[in-house]
């Protein structure tokens, strides 16, 4: 029998670009590590507002630059926040983000410390936070499908019961959600390593699957081959993976799969930050595995969804996490 998902409903806000968020944040959004000073001022400024620092948007370029961009106007975009306030040192860039942001429709404003020094920036930037808070109160949350939501799911540290229980109950959640239109995104491109055969099988045609490969192949190439890495259980599986019975990254990588079902297939590959494309469906996206970078990135490309893990800004369906499975 078929799964029916057509009445099951979430109370979130509805953005004016028409996607669905289950949080309702004021962020004070840096541009670079040099005004997380001045964002976290604003934030103590004004209770009820989110600074996000970070130790990024320096001397970057290239292909850095753009995913820095990426993910900060994604991270301004992402349907769990209502408004956003920008703070920068220079103008250009921090215009930038704010024109990206701005697309979406919702409210955002930018600032740039140069000129102007910290306390005229703080001062001018805590208004405009004071002035979303207030608004954002105000919005009122309405009836939306469940399948409007942005699920992105991530490992916490895996160990023997990962497999067995954890990972699995996510997958079936997205077995029988996906079919009915929910958005759905994994990761972790490292943790896939011994099970890639697997994953590849799982895309839902051959365009993906050797898109897939292809991506796996330049990790193993740029990453592991470059430095001639042998040994990888400093990183994966983790020591703390080791310790809660763990023995190889191909154990670690087949309970990574178990997160996505049985039957769910992905439609498309992406780059980090990336926004889905091709509609609703399951996507693979290109990731860390640690969480903080993970979950970051999938939130940049507009995950919302079960559970609130890292920024608070994609609700992400962490499984496991050893001593913590109330997660």
């Amino acid at each position: 029998m078929a799964y029916d998902a057509s009445n099951m409903t979430v109370n979130a806000w509805r953005r004016e670009n028409g996607r669905v968020g289950v949080r309702n944040h004021v962020i004070i959004l840096p541009v670079d590590d040099i005004s997380n000073a001045a964002c976290e001022a604003v934030g103590n400024n004004v209770k009820g507002t989110m600074a996000l620092p970070h130790s990024y948007g320096r001397l970057q370029f290239g292909e850095d630059l753009d995913l820095h961009f990426r993910t900060m106007i994604g991270t301004g975009a992402n349907p769990n926040v209502a408004a956003v306030v920008v703070i920068g040192i220079e103008p250009e860039w921090t215009q930038v983000i704010v024109d990206g942001i701005a697309k979406t429709g919702k409210p955002v404003t930018g600032f740039s410390i140069e000129q102007k020094g910290d306390f005229e920036t703080i001062r001018q930037a805590s208004w405009k936070a004071k002035e979303y808070v207030h608004w954002a109160t105000e919005l009122q949350k309405e009836v939306c499908p469940l399948t409007d939501l942005w699920v992105s799911t991530k490992c916490g540290e895996s160990d023997t019961t990962t497999g067995l229980g954890s990972c699995p109950t996510v997958g079936n959640m997205y077995d029988k959600l996906i079919p009915e239109g929910l958005y759905g995104c994994f990761g972790e491109t490292s943790e896939i390593t011994g099970a890639e055969h697997i994953c590849k099988a799982r895309a839902a045609n051959p365009e993906a699957g050797e898109k897939f490969m292809k991506l796996f192949q330049a990790y193993q190439d740029d990453v592991i081959e470059q430095f001639k890495t042998t040994d990888l259980s400093d990183s994966q599986p983790t020591k703390g993976n080791i310790e809660g019975g763990l023995t190889t990254i191909e154990e670690k990588a087949f309970g990574n799969l178990e997160k996505i079902g049985k039957k769910a297939k992905y439609v498309d590959v992406l780059g980090p930050a990336e926004e889905p494309s091709m509609g609703r469906g399951l996507y693979f996206m290109d990731t860390s595995s640690a969480a903080a970078e993970c979950v970051t990135l999938q939130a940049a490309a507009g995950g919302n969804g079960l559970a609130v893990r890292a920024l608070r800004l994609c609700g992400a369906s962490v499984p496991d996490r050893p001593g913590q499975r109330h997660r």
